[in-house]
């Protein structure tokens, strides 16, 4: 990668229901069209982004709000694949619903410039997604692009080390991160982790947060960029105020990033001890039951 330097947005999405698909659309494109103005080149929307549409539509129905929602899906992927290919924008587009086959899923898609997108299905499934009768999914997915390698997680995904270790072991170093927390304890939970991933992956970590209520669930959140304390003093890139609606950019001196992260003193993935942690494999993985 010969980037200098990487201009970042996330999105703090504060939902208030949209009548119809197109009232969706306008909301999402100001957002859009304001990262672009920055020049932009990687924009990342929130987890559950397209449940605006069902806080508009008033079902109350679990499946009638899955499939209300699966129907806009060709929508919601053309409206994005348009704006990257439009604004030279690699895009997050937070996450919606899939299904495929009976099965529904909690997917993000990552949209790239040249009309390519790549699908992830989250794989640690939180309550919310249970109730929502969601399934996991069970492939890891990191992507090589022009600006960086990206690994992408959804929520709950990043409080499991394992899984974005994985992705830094693939070569990512930029994690993508979308989010819908319902509270502000689950918010600092998510928070933590994502600092705590950049640490330990010597990586970017890109949150962004839906707010606002959806089926009676009231989220809340921060957008925010996080890194390792070697890079930037308190690995705080920038973060943004509590539940706007709101659009945080910030330039990243990627050469600098990357630089540090060959000379740092701390560097987490080349001391690694394999030989040690072979015993989670030994254990089961699962922590034992109190007896």
């Amino acid at each position: 990668m010969n980037l200098e330097t990487l201009v970042v947005g996330a999105v703090l999405f504060k939902t208030r229901g949209s009548r119809t698909f197109e009232d969706f659309e306008a909301k999402v494109m100001e957002f859009v069209d304001k990262a672009a103005e920055h020049q932009v080149k990687l924009m990342v929307f929130p987890e559950l982004l397209t449940f605006d549409i069902v806080a508009g539509a008033k079902i109350s129905r679990t499946r009638e709000m899955l499939e209300h929602i699966e129907k806009c899906r060709e929508k919601y992927v053309k409206m994005f694949s348009d704006a990257s290919s439009r604004h030279s924008m690699i895009i997050l587009g937070g996450s919606t619903v899939e299904k495929r086959g009976d099965a529904f899923f909690n997917s993000a898609h990552l949209f790239l410039p040249d009309g390519r997108f790549f699908t992830y299905h989250k794989i640690h499934l939180h309550y919310l997604d249970k109730v929502l009768g969601i399934r996991p999914g069970f492939a890891p997915l990191s992507v090589k692009t022009d600006i960086g390698h990206i690994g992408i997680v959804i929520c709950y995904d990043v409080g499991f080390p394992e899984l974005l270790r994985l992705l830094a072991l693939e070569g990512a170093y930029i994690f993508l991160v979308p989010s819908a927390a319902p509270g502000r304890s689950a918010y600092l939970w998510l928070r933590y982790c994502c600092h705590a991933r950049a640490i330990e992956n010597q990586a970017i970590v890109v949150h962004s947060c839906l707010t606002g209520e959806v089926g009676g669930v009231s989220f809340n959140g921060k957008a925010a960029i996080f890194t390792s304390t070697d890079f930037h003093s308190d690995g705080v890139i920038i973060e943004s105020d509590w539940d706007k609606n709101d659009l945080i950019v910030a330039e990243i001196n990627m050469e600098r990033f990357m630089k540090v992260r060959r000379k740092t003193l701390a560097p987490t993935l080349k001391d690694l001890r394999p030989d040690v942690y072979v015993k989670l494999c030994e254990i089961g993985w699962r922590m034992k039951e109190d007896e």
